[in-house]
């Protein structure tokens, strides 16, 4: 009985020493025989330990597998949330991975599954996002490298009504000669339709009494003739003055590729496969009918 007293206690000390000792690859095993076994409560501190706080598995599919355990065995403890996390972080590492009812419960197959899924849908809005930030980016930077030069016709300086100037973006100098020319030249003509209107062309029809004033009108007419005449030379010699045969200008949108202004189209894929790039078409002839097969590169 004494010698049955002192063994029990070196017993319990050698099996605790062995699992103290154990490997992280036989801990993962000693997990996986409990998770198989339904003790989802031996499962979860045995698998917690091998990924927290620091993970101790040198393999990536023993930290994969070890995650998705961890969270099959948190789902079926009723710990959706938990479960979902550890999906999620093997999900990381193999985005591709899949798990089955041989193993695991249809339920948790079907949450892994739906895990997977809105990662897969998160992945590509990142994708999406960035993808569309780097055109915008690339967009701008083209719009600021673009440099746009329009020619400048030497006649254009000859255009009256501030046009010149207009063209010259002078918009400003532009509007004084459009009003100072506009008002000349629709005084003078004014008064001239006016007077041919009213005594004919030769004025041979004019009161005497009416002489003076209508002598004042010719005068004015003249008057505003010659200063419409003045500043049409004055603006044809300020727009040659500040002519430049070739002027920068704003580019628009119409110079600017359409991969950087419609980013939102995704390039269509390359054909890799032999299905996709063989093409085969009915050939049909006068003397026969056959079949044509071609290749795409």
């Amino acid at each position: 009985m004494r010698a049955a007293a002192l063994i029990a206690p070196l017993i319990a000390v050698l099996a605790v020493t062995a699992v103290a000792d154990a490997t992280p690859t036989q801990d993962l095993d000693r997990g996986r025989q409990s998770f198989r076994a339904r003790d989802w409560a031996s499962a979860i501190p045995v698998l917690n330990a091998l990924l927290y706080p620091e993970l101790q598995l040198a393999r990536k599919e023993d930290a994969i597998e070890a995650h998705v355990l961890l969270g099959a065995a948190h789902f079926e403890s009723g710990d959706t949330e938990r479960a979902r996390d550890e999906f999620e972080k093997a999900l990381q590492i193999d985005p591709d991975r899949t798990i089955t009812t041989l193993m695991f419960s249809s339920a948790a197959v079907r949450l892994f599954d739906q895990v997977r899924e809105e990662q897969r849908g998160r992945i590509e809005r990142d994708a999406d996002r960035k993808r569309l930030a780097e055109a915008a980016e690339k967009l701008e930077l083209y719009r600021k490298s673009l440099v746009v030069y329009e020619a400048r016709p030497y006649y254009l300086n000859f255009m009256p009504f501030g046009l010149a100037q207009y063209t010259q973006n002078r918009t400003r100098v532009g509007a004084l000669f459009t009003l100072s020319q506009g008002i000349t030249f629709a005084t003078s003509v004014g008064i001239y339709g006016y007077l041919v209107g009213t005594y004919g062309f030769e004025n041979s029809d004019v009161p005497i009494l009416e002489g003076p004033r209508v002598r004042q009108l010719q005068q004015l007419t003249i008057a505003s003739g010659i200063a419409f005449y003045a500043l049409y030379a004055f603006g044809v010699f300020d727009a040659i003055r500040h002519h430049k045969p070739r002027q920068q200008v704003q580019g628009d949108d119409s110079l600017i590729p359409k991969d950087l202004l419609e980013p939102t189209k995704k390039p269509a894929p390359n054909k890799t496969s032999f299905r996709d790039r063989i093409q085969v078409s009915p050939m049909v002839t006068p003397e026969s009918v056959g079949i044509g097969i071609g290749w795409e590169n």
